[in-house]
């Protein structure tokens, strides 16, 4: 392999390293708004917000802003990866 290959092997094996941690990192967070609101439900119904139980909240609006907001940061973060991996390349 000369060393232009390895470089862009090392550029690709980095933008796909940082991929799957952004990946895990956000399934992560998806599955404890999951099985938290679900698992707490009970506990959290002592707790108001906007007048409504927070299980509540959470099962009708909260978790699906999260899930929104997720879905924007990795587009978001996903566009500046690619970006910067199609500048490397360049």
């Amino acid at each position: 392999m000369t060393p232009e290959n390895i470089e862009t092997a090392t550029r690709t094996q980095r933008y796909w390293r940082r991929t799957r941690r952004m990946t895990v990192g956000l399934l992560l967070v998806w599955f404890v708004v999951t099985f938290l609101s679900i698992f707490f439900a009970r506990p959290l119904a002592d707790y108001t917000l906007f007048g409504w139980p927070v299980s509540f909240f959470m099962a009708a609006q909260g978790s699906t802003l999260l899930y929104v907001a997720i879905v924007a940061f990795y587009a978001w973060r996903m566009r500046r990866l690619d970006r910067a991996h199609r500048e490397d390349d360049a």
